[in-house]
C-alpha cells in the first residue's frame, strides 16, 4: 500500500490519533473493571441502573420536546410558504375567472 517514507503527515497524525483513543478507552475499560470487581459487585450493579433509569427517563422527555419542537417548525414553515412561480400564475389564472 503506502511506503512509510511516502506517507504524509496528516496520515501520521490520524493514526497517532487513532492510536491515542485507543489506549485511552483501553485504559477507561480496565479502571471500570477494576471498580466493579474491588467494589462490591451488587451495589455497582445498582448504581448503573439507577443511572439507565434516568438516563432514560431525561431522553424520552428530551425526545418528546425536541419532536415537539420540530414538529412546529415544520408547522409554521408550511403555514407561511409563499407559492412558486408556477403556483403564483395558477393562482392568478384562479382569480381572474380561468376555470375549466
Amino acid at each position: 500500500m503506502f511506503n512509510d517514507a511516502r506517507k504524509s503527515g496528516w496520515l501520521r497524525w490520524r493514526e497517532a490519533a487513532f492510536a491515542t483513543c485507543t489506549a485511552w478507552l483501553v485504559v477507561q475499560n480496565v479502571a471500570l473493571l477494576a471498580l466493579v470487581t474491588w467494589g462490591r459487585p451488587a451495589d455497582a450493579m445498582a448504581a448503573g441502573d439507577s443511572i439507565a433509569r434516568t438516563a432514560m427517563t431525561w431522553g424520552g422527555a428530551l425526545l418528546g420536546v425536541f419532536l415537539a419542537a420540530v414538529t412546529g417548525l415544520a408547522l409554521a414553515a408550511w403555514l407561511v410558504h409563499a407559492p412558486g412561480p408556477r403556483e403564483r400564475s395558477s393562482v392568478a389564472n384562479q382569480e381572474v375567472g380561468d376555470e375549466w
